[in-house]
C-alpha cells in the first residue's frame, strides 16, 4: 500500500508539471480565439484545415497564379489592339499648299489585330496551356504533401502522450525500487554499490522522462504549424478511426497505376508538351505575320493625301532575325531536359511503389507480432495482479509498464501501416480528404 501511495506522490508532481507546459500558451493566442481547435481535437477536423491558406501551399498557388497569367497573356496575341493619338503640331506651309493654316494637329484611333502566323503564337498557345496543367499537378501534389504532414504530425502527437506514459510509470518503479534499496541498505541488506546501481537506473529512467515530456511540446507545436496555428497547442487528441485492413494489389498493379495517375508524373508529362511545343514555336518565329489595320483619323488641316478613315492587311515577313539559332538549340535543351527529369521520376515512382508495397508487407506481418504480444501482456499482468494480491512477488508496476511499452508498440504499428496507406494513396494521385478517412474509420 505505502508503494501505491508514493507512486501516486510522483505520478501526481509529474503529470501536473506536463499539464502547465502543454497548456501554457502566450497571450498573443487570443487574436485566434475566433479560429481556435475544438478539444479534443479530431483527426478529420485536422484534415478538413488542409487547404486553408498555408505558407506549404502559398507558393504553389502563386505558381498557378502566375502560369494563369502568362495564359492569358499568350491568348491576348490574336485579340485587338486600339491605339489613341493625339498630336498638337504647327507648320509653316509650302507655298504651293492649297491650305495654308498653320495648326498640323491630328486625332487618329488606330486598331490592328494579328490575322496568322503560321502556327507560332498557336505553339506558344500550346506551352502555355502545357505548364498551366503541370502546375495545376504540382498544386495537387502539395495538397497532398500537406495532408502527409498533418497525418504525420497529428501521429506523432499520439504516439509522444504514450510514450510519456510509459517513460513516466518506468520512472515511478525506478525510484520506487531505489528506495526499497536505500531501506534494505539501512537494514544491512544490500550493499552502498547496489543501491547506487538503483539510483542510476533511477536517473536513466527519469533522463527519458524529461525527454518524451520535451517530445510532447515539439509534437504539439508540429501539429500546430501545420494546421497554420503554431499559437494553438491541443493538450487533447482524439483517437482516430483507421481502416488498416484493406486489400492490397500486387506490386505490378500499383505500379501501373502509380505510373499514369501520380501527379508528379502528370506535372512533368505537361512539362515536357509545353517544351515540345516552345521548340515548335521558336521554328516558326521567322515565318510571316499577317495583320488587319483599321484606323479614323480627325485632322485640322486637310490635304489630298489623308484619309478619315483606311483598312488594310500587312504583312511583316523577317528576313533575318539574330539569335533564331540560339532560342531554337535553348528550346531544343529545355526539351531534352524535361524528358530527362521524367524519366527519372518515372524510376523513381517505380521504386517508391515497390517500397511501400514490402513497407506494408512488412507493417501487416508486425501487426499479427502485437496481437500475439498483446496475449501474452495481458496474461502476464493478470498473474502478476495475482502474485501481488497473495503477496508472492511484486513486479506489478514493472508489469504495467510493459503494458504501456506494448500500447505504445502497437499504436506505432498502426500508425505507420496508416501512414504507408495514405502515402501510396498519394502516389496513386487519390487526395486524402476528411470525409475518406471517416469512411475508412467506420468500415
Amino acid at each position: 500500500m505505502d508503494s501505491v501511495k508514493l507512486s501516486a506522490r510522483i505520478a501526481g508532481p509529474c503529470l501536473l508539471l506536463f499539464a502547465q507546459l502543454v497548456l501554457s500558451e502566450p497571450a498573443v493566442q487570443s487574436l485566434e480565439s475566433a479560429q481556435r481547435l475544438p478539444e479534443p481535437l479530431t483527426l478529420e477536423f485536422a484534415l478538413s484545415l488542409a487547404d486553408e491558406n498555408h505558407p506549404a501551399l502559398a507558393l504553389r498557388r502563386a505558381e498557378l497564379t502566375r502560369s494563369r497569367a502568362l495564359q492569358k497573356a499568350v491568348e491576348a496575341e490574336y485579340g485587338w489592339n486600339a491605339e489613341l493619338e493625339a498630336r498638337l503640331r504647327a507648320v509653316d506651309p509650302s507655298y504651293k499648299a492649297t491650305n495654308s493654316t498653320n495648326n498640323d494637329s491630328s486625332v487618329k484611333l488606330r486598331l490592328h489585330k494579328r490575322l496568322y502566323d503560321f502556327g507560332r503564337t498557336e505553339a506558344a498557345q500550346q506551352a502555355a496551356d502545357a505548364d498551366y496543367r503541370s502546375q495545376e499537378w504540382h498544386y495537387l501534389d502539395a495538397r497532398q504533401q500537406h495532408r502527409l504532414d498533418i497525418l504525420r504530425n497529428y501521429f506523432d502527437v499520439l504516439l509522444a502522450d504514450l510514450q510519456y506514459i510509459r517513460d513516466n510509470e518506468s520512472m515511478t518503479m525506478g525510484f520506487l525500487h531505489w528506495d526499497k534499496a536505500k531501506e534494505r541498505s539501512e537494514m544491512g541488506q544490500l550493499s552502498d554499490i547496489e543501491v547506487l546501481e538503483k539510483e542510476s537506473i533511477f536517473q536513466q529512467r527519469r533522463r527519458a522522462w524529461q525527454q518524451s515530456q520535451n517530445l510532447q511540446r515539439a509534437s504539439r507545436q508540429r501539429l500546430a504549424i501545420s494546421l497554420n496555428r503554431p499559437t494553438q497547442l491541443s493538450s487533447t487528441l482524439a483517437e482516430p478511426a483507421l481502416s488498416l485492413k484493406r486489400e492490397l494489389p500486387d506490386v505490378e498493379t500499383l505500379t501501373e497505376r502509380a505510373l499514369e495517375e501520380n501527379p508528379m508524373l502528370k506535372a512533368q508529362r505537361a512539362q515536357v508538351n509545353a517544351a515540345q511545343a516552345r521548340v515548335e514555336s521558336a521554328r516558326s518565329s521567322d515565318a510571316p505575320v499577317v495583320y488587319a489595320e483599321i484606323q479614323a483619323a480627325v485632322y485640322n488641316r486637310t490635304t489630298s493625301t489623308r484619309d478619315p478613315f483606311s483598312a488594310g492587311l500587312l504583312i511583316e515577313v523577317p528576313l533575318f532575325k539574330s539569335g533564331r539559332n540560339a532560342e531554337l538549340a535553348k528550346g531544343r535543351a529545355d526539351l531534352h531536359h524535361y524528358q530527362a527529369l521524367l524519366s527519372e521520376a518515372e524510376l523513381d515512382i517505380r521504386q517508391a511503389v515497390l517500397d511501400l508495397w514490402l513497407e506494408i508487407k512488412g507493417l501487416q506481418a508486425q501487426q499479427e507480432e502485437m496481437r500475439a504480444l498483446g496475449a501474452y501482456r495481458d496474461l502476464y499482468i493478470d498473474r502478476s495482479r495475482a502474485l501481488y494480491e497473495l503477496e508472492v512477488k511484486s513486479d506489478l508496476g514493472d508489469a504495467e509498464t510493459r503494458i504501456s511499452d506494448y500500447r505504445l508498440q502497437k499504436a506505432a504499428t498502426d500508425y505507420e501501416l496508416a501512414m504507408a496507406w495514405a502515402r501510396l494513396d498519394a502516389l496513386l494521385g487519390r487526395l486524402i480528404t476528411p470525409e475518406a478517412r471517416a469512411e475508412e474509420g467506420e468500415g
